[in-house]
């Protein structure tokens, strides 16, 4: 059983050193900064057509170029738009 403990411990070590942990925790921060731009946008959408606006305001230009930009960083499968 001793084996299996190194292999894990080796493994484990590995995977902190090659910057893995430290991936998983930037890819997480950019899935939140995401849903806070999309959540963004939403809500001055929501604003917009409550004031009977029809068009696309310099705002919901500015909010929607955030809100790409942001994806852009989040990988496809956590819902961003991100091929690696």
């Amino acid at each position: 059983m001793l084996p299996l403990s190194i292999a894990i411990l080796i493994v484990g070590t590995l995977f902190v050193l090659t910057g893995h942990a430290r991936k998983g925790q930037q890819v997480k921060a950019n899935i939140a900064a995401m849903k806070e731009a999309e959540a963004a946008l939403a809500a001055n959408l929501d604003r917009e057509r409550a004031a009977g606006i029809t068009y696309e305001t310099t705002e919901y230009r500015r909010l929607s170029r955030a809100a790409n930009e942001a994806a852009a960083k989040v990988p496809v499968r956590y819902g961003g738009t991100k091929h690696s």
